[in-house]
């Protein structure tokens, strides 16, 4: 996989100004629901960069795909681009040695945000204990940009599980790329967590300094570990030459609209502020002005008891909610689904349309052939579509944790052509083969039950209980979601 070369007059963002400037008050563009093209969709974007590349993660995980995209930053340091990476300190897995010896590169700067004391890891859970009320807050926002007017925005994170290339489990997920105005007011959200006391340069993390001997060794230690993708050739070619289309004509590849940028302040991350979410207020404003439909997923959903009572006036006033959310197979976090099954009932009942994504989902987005088929999925997106016109994409679950503690961002896209593609995304991970549909049927005894229905095995069927669900996962399930605060706590 070659990387291409820049200039100071090349690159994708140089090559749409002049068509940019045709749509003034508007940005530009696409949606990325398919892993594999997300992951080298920046690949490609690092390689076009010709002055500056702004990373901004909640994980940045050492694997496949981490070593994939550092080495991506790294060629684009060596060609005199700055790269900044700011990382989330709770689920970051290289050692601040690996990350300070990246520093030794002049044109590389690295800070790590909300950073526990202790280096140690296996102390973390004691310094939680001790720190929990700024220790539980974490930079949750994900942020790609190149050169400051293009950029990717969404929910993935940087993992082979969220780009489908992990070798048991795998994230469908969700990302928009965007060029244009709106990109320098993300620049200007990454500016106030960079410059904030809460990030850290790992510099003073790790002490000591590091050479350029040493930066040499970290090349050859990422090279060393690089696992081939069978396909990784061909389809960095596919993403290269979707690029040059879009250069050739994006008035045909890319969605020109006005659009919002909405992120939390930094200061949300300080336990002594209370900060009002920006992002939850825009949407709820969002919602609230819905006349018809709401189309929504979200990875985990949390409505506790105001969120729920506004979803159910909601339905109430007649707006269509349809809300996909994981199976209790399929969460990755067992104790959240106990703090949404309480309320799946009373939504059903107000005739909110419920699913859960499924376990075994079929149809997936389009693997990185890096071992056989997955053993397992589950969803990891953050996007919504209201009354068809409006399209919402970001980093912001239906949960207390992004509501209250989370630092998050969001999206906003005023457009019914981008709204037709999102729904239609959607919709796709509403089929049966993908989703179970919850009903609520009548019980032998009276009264009514939740019933799941989806496809299998090419015929319709019908189940009464969590599907796929261990009995271990069920009991912690029916006994968390009568605590009466529980879904406070996740």
């Amino acid at each position: 996989m070659q990387s291409m070369p820049a200039s100071a007059e090349s690159g994708l963002g140089y090559e749409l100004a002049p068509v940019l400037a045709e749509h003034p008050g508007q940005s530009a563009f696409g949606l990325l629901q398919h892993g594999p093209a997300a992951l080298l969709a920046r690949a490609v974007l690092a390689d076009l960069a010709t002055s500056s590349i702004d990373v901004q993660y909640y994980i940045y995980e050492d694997d496949f795909t981490g070593i994939l995209l550092t080495q991506k930053l790294l060629e684009a340091a060596d060609r005199g681009v700055r790269v900044r990476m700011l990382l989330d300190d709770n689920n970051l897995r290289r050692s601040d040695q690996d990350l300070r010896l990246l520093t030794a590169h002049p044109n590389i700067d690295i800070r790590v945000v909300n950073a526990y004391r202790v280096r140690a890891r296996w102390f973390r859970p004691i310094e939680l204990l001790f720190r929990f009320s700024r220790l539980q807050r974490r930079m949750h926002n994900k942020i790609f940009t190149v050169d400051g007017t293009v950029g990717i925005f969404g929910g993935r994170n940087i993992g082979d599980n969220y780009f489908d290339a992990h070798r048991s489990a795998n994230f469908a997920d969700f990302d928009v790329f965007v060029a244009g105005e709106l990109i320098a007011e993300a620049n200007g959200s990454f500016e106030s967590y960079w410059t904030h006391p809460l990030a850290i340069p790992v510099e003073k993390l790790s002490p000591g300094d590091a050479t350029s001997a040493d930066l040499a060794a970290a090349r050859r230690r990422l090279q060393e570990r690089l696992p081939r993708a069978e396909d990784i050739d061909e389809r960095y070619d596919r993403a290269r030459a979707y690029l040059v289309d879009i250069l050739e004509d994006p008035e045909a590849s890319l969605v020109f609209a006005p659009a919002e940028f909405v992120a939390d302040s930094p200061e949300k991350l300080q336990p002594s502020q209370r900060v009002p979410s920006p992002v939850l207020e825009r949407l709820r404003a969002l919602w609230e002005d819905a006349r018809s439909e709401v189309l929504i997923e979200s990875a985990y959903f949390v409505p506790h008891r105001r969120g729920a009572k506004f979803i159910l006036g909601q339905a109430a006033a007649g707006v269509r909610t349809r809300l996909l959310t994981n199976s209790l197979a399929a969460n990755d976090v067992t104790p959240v689904h106990a703090g949404y099954a309480k309320y799946r009932r009373r939504l059903l009942k107000a005739g909110v349309a419920l699913f859960e994504f499924r376990r075994e989902a079929e149809g997936g987005r389009g693997r990185m052939a890096l071992s056989g088929p997955p053993s397992g999925a589950s969803l990891h997106a953050k996007v919504a579509v209201f009354d068809r016109k409006i399209t919402w994409v970001g980093s912001f679950n239906l949960d207390p944790r992004s509501a209250e503690l989370n630092s998050e961002l969001a999206i906003v896209i005023h457009s019914e052509r981008l709204a037709a593609q999102a729904a239609a995304m959607i919709e796709r991970d509403l089929e049966p083969d993908r989703a179970w549909a919850l009903e609520l049927a009548p019980r032998a005894g009276g009264g009514s039950q939740i019933v799941w229905r989806g496809l299998r095995d090419d015929r319709m069927i019908r189940l009464s209980r969590e599907p796929d669900a261990t009995a271990m996962q069920r009991m912690i399930v029916g006994v968390l979601k009568f605590f009466p605060s529980i879904d406070r706590l996740l």
